[in-house]
């Protein structure tokens, strides 16, 4: 996603609060994501076969969507999620998105009604992009280094920064497309062999971002959870 009036490139990486700061850079303008602009990087693109909003730095630029002078004139953010609960945040905007009824397992391992969804690329019905590690739209040791790394878990804080040093309106308690239902801690939907898989699924999130998980699972999850074992 890029602002070409306030001269920034946002990376937009799937459930990290980035449809907050779309509106906020284009505020009142019809922005869609099945209709593609490329001012603004938007939208699915029928050429390159990927959603321009959820690009990766490496893609924006080897594709040619952005030239090397814009990337490195332009200031360059994204937003960064604990790797745990961005999966079940995920998992259950994809049961709603997809009108999927299916396991949180199977939207981890890519299987039953979830396999087509996650795998299928180049196609428009296409969610993968939401399971890729959050470091592979970035790399914090090259040149696809953002200038500004944000955290979900202090989202309004780190939005105000953003909004001074863009020369945005300060806006209070922004944060859109939050989720109106209160749901169980993330711990809750992690049993032992699935926690234990994910871990190596997305072991360069964890390391690299410094993310942890918090156990805070429930007694009644905890005795499904023995029970499993048995």
């Amino acid at each position: 996603m890029i602002s070409h009036k306030h001269k920034c490139i946002f990376i937009h990486i799937p459930k990290c609060g980035g449809t907050t700061i779309k509106y906020l850079l284009f505020p009142n303008e019809d922005v869609s994501w099945n209709k593609v602009d490329y001012n603004k990087l938007y939208g699915w693109c029928p050429k390159r076969k990927f959603f321009l909003q959820h690009a990766t730095a490496k893609q924006l630029l080897e594709t040619e969507l952005i030239s090397e002078d814009v990337w490195k004139t332009y200031y360059k953010f994204t937003f960064v999620r604990n790797p745990w609960d961005r999966a079940v945040s995920d998992y259950f905007w994809l049961l709603k998105d997809q009108k999927i009824k299916d396991s949180f397992k199977n939207y981890i391992f890519k299987q039953g009604k979830f396999k087509a969804v996650l795998t299928h690329e180049n196609e428009l019905y296409y969610r993968g992009d939401h399971t890729k590690q959050q470091t592979e739209f970035f790399d914090l040791e090259s040149d696809f280094k953002p200038d500004y790394i944000g955290k979900f878990e202090n989202y309004n804080n780190n939005l105000k920064h953003l909004c001074e040093v863009l020369k945005l309106p300060v806006q209070q308690n922004l944060h859109i497309n939050k989720a109106k239902t209160k749901k169980k801690h993330y711990s809750n939907y992690f049993f032992d062999d699935i926690k234990l898989e994910f871990a190596d699924l997305y072991q360069d999130d964890i390391e690299q971002l410094g993310y942890t998980f918090n156990n805070q699972q429930d007694a009644f999850f905890k005795l499904k959870n023995y029970f499993k074992k048995i």
